[in-house]
């Protein structure tokens, strides 16, 4: 049922239906720890104190509720619950409204909509503005949905909420705060997951040769941004128009992430099969 529950989130999220912000906004999560956030703050409680208020608490409460539903109002739970932690709409799907406006050769809403959902604040003139933008695709979905699928493969449900909690907690905090240091620790292992996926979905020696020096750092940031572009498996003569080049580059990051999602669901599956 996990596998069902897994399978119509993922095809959900494809659809294109008119979400409410606390569905698809980028700060959805976050902005249901505002009140602890702020309470801690006034309070001069300390990150600990707020961490157990914002993440701990409410992941054993859904565990004590989740243990009391039917079984088949748990999946149906499960499934509400997954839906919004990954959000309403997939980050592929912001990839791929990207490719549309290449096509459409609208450089503006290209720029607008990379600075929307990716949070670029350069423009299409500026020196490495392609690989940034890829760069930032990756990070996102590494931090967002490979990340998220990656604990409720490993926990299930209580995993996700635990994970996408604290994440949201940490852009809360400055740098160096306990849930920055506890989030590193969480995407630790999916980060180089995603990366070996990557090797095996696209250009191996590409995502690995510039890579592998970050492979132990705690920040998986740079290990990431080390396999951009060769990891996505460019072809050598590359365009020189903008556009052109922009399209090529980035239906091959669209093409990976969905090839590196497929072998994150194999492989999932699997680890389901051998051990549940």
């Amino acid at each position: 049922m996990n596998l069902f529950v897994l399978l119509l989130v993922l095809a959900v999220r494809r659809l294109d239906i008119g979400w409410t912000k606390s569905w698809v906004a980028e700060d959805r999560v976050q902005r249901r720890l505002v009140s602890v956030v702020a309470w801690g703050r006034d309070k001069n409680k300390s990150q600990s104190v707020v961490w157990l208020l914002a993440v701990l608490v409410p992941v054993l409460v859904w565990v004590w509720l989740r243990a009391a539903l039917p079984s088949g109002l748990g999946y149906v739970v499960d499934a509400v619950l997954l839906l919004w932690l990954l959000g309403a709409e997939s980050e592929f799907r912001y990839l791929t409204s990207l490719i549309q406006r290449i096509r459409m050769r609208d450089i503006a809403q290209l720029e607008a909509q990379a600075k929307l959902h990716f949070g670029i604040e350069a423009t299409s003139e500026d020196e490495g503005y392609l690989n940034q933008l890829s760069h930032r695709a990756l990070m996102k979905s590494a931090e967002g949905t490979f990340a998220v699928l990656f604990w409720f493969f490993l926990c299930g449900t209580w995993g996700s909420l635990l994970y996408a909690l604290n994440y949201a907690l940490a852009q809360s905090f400055e740098r160096g705060s306990l849930p920055e240091l506890l989030h590193k620790l969480l995407v630790w292992l999916p980060q180089r997951l995603l990366l070996v996926a990557m090797a095996l979905a696209g250009s191996f020696r590409g995502a690995t040769d510039k890579s592998a020096r970050y492979w132990w750092q705690l920040d998986g940031q740079a290990l990431l941004l080390a396999a951009i572009p060769d990891g996505l498996d460019l072809p050598r003569d590359m365009p020189t128009a903008f556009l052109e080049r922009a399209k090529v580059q980035l239906i091959a990051l669209e093409g990976l992430l969905n090839r590196c999602l497929a072998l994150w669901l194999i492989v999932g599956v699997l680890w389901w099969v051998l051990f549940s």
